[in-house]
């Protein structure tokens, strides 16, 4: 194995610490200054506010009554009243639950949203880190096709080799040329991605090496401890629990609700005054809303166990792409240094036994190796990445 060789492996092998830091360091500076996340969180206090709003007393009423008398001399009457309607406790407890439930929805919601945002941040990460490798590696060929340019414009000048020959040179480096260029307009295009998801400041990324995940032997056990952390399942688990308080919530509501109050009766010479009592009886809307929220509640129920079983499914495709693509990173690795023939093919061409066409195809085998060795990593990174976006 030549030296070109172990650095690259050494590269792509060291340093995963940092690599790992760096990534999620970018993400912790990109979830604070994201503003739509910032947006969210503004909607999400605002949301939770307005599922606590319907859980005050009702307004007071406020009576007054001006009756003139028939005949004129019975005198005047006025009537002054003050009420307050109260629920009785079990329908104010059965309504507080209903909102915390609410909140625990708006949450979840808030964090299936962030988990969007922040896996599209990482895939830019990665792709940063893979273009920042990939830049090197361009760079360190065409460093190689410079020298060989020059050593066969030499050659060229003292008579050993021909202008055929320089010219199929010089398309290799010209190729490597435009490579590089293309690899830079993609690298800066996804910086420019970054700067927009941290809220329009730069993202700064050095690394050049992945950290290759460690993924669970076993998927059902794995799915099993990590289901409930899922917002997709939490939300409908948390969906499920508020349709729940809400129907406890409307067969309370069936209860009579209670209004006590004051109240001032004047007359011509006499003036009566107390306290007064009422009672609300809903006789005939509570079945109906009974109903209908049984009928929400057996919905939610239907949905909690679809996005459960439609969870399962999604994850275990997602497991079964990522654990097939870290097996075929290993194996590229170990191909890559198993059968480089870089530095044989530069001793045939130095004795003569292979022309430079000869050469620059057999090269162009190790290049195609180290590229598929990056390309697979990236889509590795990135299968990974989706499987466990909900724990970012």
């Amino acid at each position: 194995m030549n030296r070109g060789t172990v650095l690259f492996l050494a590269m792509m092998a060291g340093s995963t610490l940092f690599a790992q830091n760096g990534i999620e360091k970018a993400l912790a500076e990109i979830e604070v200054n994201n503003t739509t996340l910032k947006a969210m969180q503004k909607s999400v206090e605002a949301q939770k506010k307005a599922n606590h709003a319907d859980n005050t007393l009702a307004d007071p009423e406020l009576g007054v009554n001006r009756l003139w008398g028939n005949p004129s001399s019975i005198g005047n009457r006025t009537d002054i009243s003050v009420s307050q309607e109260f629920d009785f406790p079990t329908i104010t407890g059965a309504k507080t639950k209903v909102a915390k439930r609410r909140d625990d929805m708006v949450d979840w919601q808030y964090k299936s949203e962030r988990c969007v945002i922040l896996l599209e941040a990482k895939k830019a990460l990665i792709d940063a880190i893979y273009y920042n490798r990939y830049i090197a590696e361009l760079e360190r060929r065409m460093t190689h096709a410079n020298a060989i340019y020059l050593a066969q414009k030499r050659s060229l000048e003292t008579g050993a080799s021909n202008k055929l020959e320089l010219n199929n040179v010089s398309l290799s480096l010209s190729q490597i040329t435009t490579e590089m260029k293309k690899a830079e307009a993609e690298q800066q295009a996804v910086m420019t991605q970054l700067a927009r998801l941290n809220g329009g400041q730069a993202v700064k990324v050095a690394d050049t090496v992945f950290i290759m995940p460690d993924l669970p032997s076993d998927f059902d056990s794995w799915y099993n401890q990590v289901m409930a952390s899922h917002p997709t399942f939490g939300y409908a688990e948390s969906q499920t629990a508020m349709t729940r308080s809400q129907l406890s919530a409307v067969r309370q509501s069936a209860l009579p609700s209670i209004s006590l109050g004051y109240m001032s009766e004047k007359t011509m010479g006499e003036q009566f005054q107390g306290l007064t009592v009422g009672l609300s009886v809903p006789l005939w809307s509570s079945g109906r809303r009974i109903r209908q929220a049984k009928r929400e509640s057996e919905a939610a129920d239907a949905v909690r166990d679809d996005a459960k079983g439609q969870l399962y499914g999604i994850l275990q495709e997602r497991y079964f792409r990522a654990k097939g693509l870290v097996e075929a990173v290993e194996t590229s690795k170990k191909a890559l240094a198993e059968a480089d023939n870089s530095q044989l093919l530069a001793k045939a061409l130095k004795a003569g036994e292979i022309s430079v066409v000869e050469y620059l195809v057999g090269l162009s085998y190790y290049y195609d190796a180290i590229d598929n060795v990056l390309s697979t990593e990236r889509e590795c990174q990135k299968a990974c990445a989706e499987l466990t976006d909900f724990l970012l």
